[in-house]
């Protein structure tokens, strides 16, 4: 399985409950696709270079984790579908 690295940013209006169901639902659906998670890195609420979504802040957090290629396009369709997810990216360090 090769590695990948994600940075996802949360929307920093929801509660600190809510956004840590978020950084669980996403590390979750990694291991419930067969990947493993190697490290999550909380950067925490921070200030966006540009407004998206009329949203100025974001909470940003960093994965590091293995997987198929075929868990890749699922992770990327979770994040455009939940509202939660402002912007997510996934790459293969290298």
């Amino acid at each position: 399985m090769p590695d990948y690295e994600a940075l996802v940013i949360v929307d920093a209006g929801l509660d600190e409950g809510d956004i840590q169901k978020a950084v669980d639902r996403f590390t979750g659906a990694i291991t419930e696709g067969g990947g493993r998670v190697a490290n999550v890195d909380r950067w925490g609420v921070r200030r966006l270079a540009y407004e998206i979504a009329h949203r100025k802040e974001g909470y940003y957090f960093v994965t590091s984790f293995s997987a198929d290629e075929g868990l890749i396009d699922d992770l990327y369709r979770m994040l455009r579908i939940s509202d939660e997810y402002i912007r997510g990216k996934i790459v293969r360090p290298g």
